[in-house]
């Protein structure tokens, strides 16, 4: 019989083969990808979540968890290209059948309840998800320049962000240090979201069949998935296809027939308080 210890060095001896392999077959990745191998593989000596095969490769991004019953969520995979600085930029979008285009604006098919409804399926790359939502922010991708640039950003967010924040967290690597700037700008866009469009998804989606997520399935990737494609349906129904100069119209608007509508409830008669003493 073979003692513990030589097991868990063989263990770590496979690990260390399979990662080193992957990083070897992922040619274009950038020189900051070899510090966050080695955070993985720390990771891995430390606590044993991640099974010898559990690293994706690009081919896994958009795949869905299997569908057998189990008691808690799909447990999410490192996933290596995304590792890549250049992963934003020349990682594949719309190559499915996912309708996206990285350059010009947001189209209305681009934001069609199909597409929603893909996202939160995880019928599409967490990249997709981010790239859609950028360009609705206003981020605008220069072809020639392999780079994004906040030309039409709203200027609230262009101030905390002048640069497009990953909002999935595409590494899928959800320690503090790694994870924390991807929460921090999804929880931006969800505040962002007026009440009154904080359930989209429900009003949407639910005629196309989707029944959202069950407690015990949730994971951070399905969560940010959600909300972004809350957010989505909110810049569509409402920010989509109008000027400044016409939101600025319609929030005045708006606002008039609030304090209107408050004033009337303030005018209405109330029957007499009998005081008790």
């Amino acid at each position: 019989m073979f003692s513990s210890s030589w097991r868990a060095g063989a263990l770590l001896c496979s690990i260390s083969l399979h990662i080193c392999c992957s990083f070897q077959a992922q040619s274009t990745l950038g020189p900051h990808t070899q510090s966050e191998l080695a955070r993985i593989l720390q990771w891995q000596r430390i606590f044993p979540l991640f099974a010898v095969d559990d690293v994706t490769t690009a081919e896994d991004d958009c795949s869905c968890p299997p569908t057998n019953e189990s008691d808690g969520p799909e447990i999410l995979k490192p996933y290596l290209p995304a590792m890549d600085p250049k992963y934003s930029v020349n990682g594949p979008v719309g190559e499915g059948n996912f309708v996206l285009s990285r350059s010009g604006p947001p189209t209305a098919e681009e934001l069609s309840n199909e597409q929603m409804l893909k996202i939160v399926k995880i019928e599409c790359s967490d990249l997709e998800v981010n790239t859609l939502v950028w360009k609705c922010l206003g981020y605008r991708f220069d072809e020639e320049t392999e780079s994004w640039y906040p030309d039409e950003v709203f200027p609230k967010w262009k101030e905390k962000f002048p640069t497009p924040p990953d909002l999935i967290g595409m590494k899928r690597v959800y320690s503090r240090e790694v994870d924390q700037a991807s929460l921090r700008s999804n929880q931006a866009l969800v505040r962002s979201i007026p009440v009154d469009n904080k359930q989209s998804l429900k009003k949407h989606l639910m005629p196309l069949g989707w029944k959202g997520y069950q407690y015990k399935e949730l994971t951070p990737n399905k969560t940010r998935r959600a909300q972004c494609a809350n957010w989505l349906i909110f810049y569509r129904e409402e920010l989509f296809g109008y000027t400044v100069e016409e939101l600025k119209e319609r929030r005045r608007l708006k606002k008039e027939a609030e304090e209107k509508e408050a004033i009337q409830k303030d005018d209405e008669w109330k029957p007499p308080v009998k005081e008790v003493f």
